[in-house]
């Protein structure tokens, strides 16, 4: 593979982890988890889709706070959300396109190993990022709530 991909491309790519590791600090680093059963420092070590998984468990024990327990959902849903996104892009391997482009493909295999693939093109990237900027400004949002 002689052609590379475009800085812009890789800017893409480098964004989109940047923004998951944002939200999975806006997340930890909130009091508000120091206030429930959920030990912010475990989370850490954790990847995303486990934070969220973490979170999404603690949920139900939070019904007498409405506020708290809107941020700590709302945290789930964003980093079960994003895991996957940012996963496609990172998990995928460089290949060229019929147009000859570098491109980050995503294969799957089934179960009858019949194969499909997702190209990481710039679409797929600033549909990835668009979302990614939603569950960061939603959970900005449950952060402005005051704790109860």
């Amino acid at each position: 593979m002689g052609v590379e991909p475009s800085r812009d491309y890789l800017a893409k790519i480098g964004e989109l982890a940047f923004k998951v590791s944002q939200l999975e600090w806006v997340i930890i680093d909130d009091i508000r988890l120091a206030s429930t059963s959920v030990d912010a420092i475990n989370l850490y070590e954790l990847p995303t889709g486990a934070i969220g998984r973490a979170l999404e468990a603690a949920v139900p024990e939070l019904s007498g706070r409405p506020n708290v327990q809107h941020f700590v959902a709302t945290s789930a849903k964003a980093l079960l959300n994003v895991a996957t996104r940012r996963n496609t892009v990172l998990h995928a391997r460089p290949a060229t396109t019929r147009s000859e482009d570098v491109r980050l493909l995503k294969l799957r295999v089934g179960k009858a190993d019949d194969a499909e693939g997702v190209w990481v093109d710039d679409l797929f990237l600033d549909k990835q990022l668009a979302a990614v900027r939603y569950w960061l400004r939603r959970v900005e949002r449950a952060c402005e709530l005051p704790l109860d």
